[in-house]
């Protein structure tokens, strides 16, 4: 964890998860084999695995995570779930539960 980094108490980082200055975890959320880079979000609720997380971006409450690349600044609203190599490009918004997305490898 680098340093000015929060994570809430009840937050659950495992699996060698890199946290970035500034980033933050939110309360409930779990963090599992992901890289937060500087400034990210992740909302309380959300669950993020074997991802990687932009400078800045945020991921929504409850959302769900697993093998996806978040490009910096990018927002993932909450209640989105993405999966299996989705990549969502910097700087785009994903407005609340609006994305169900899983792609082939």
């Amino acid at each position: 964890m680098r340093p000015g980094a929060e994570v809430a108490v009840d937050a659950i980082l495992r699996g060698g998860t890199f946290v970035g200055a500034g980033a933050t975890v939110g309360s409930g959320a779990i963090v599992d084999g992901s890289s937060l880079f500087d400034g990210a979000m992740i909302a309380a609720g959300a669950h993020v695995k074997d991802s990687v997380i932009g400078s800045g971006a945020i991921v929504g409450s409850g959302a769900y995570l697993d093998g996806v690349v978040v490009g910096d600044g990018a927002d993932v609203g909450p209640g989105n779930e993405l999966t299996r190599g989705a990549r969502v490009w910097p700087g785009v918004v994903l407005s609340d539960t609006s994305v169900r997305f899983s792609s082939d490898r």
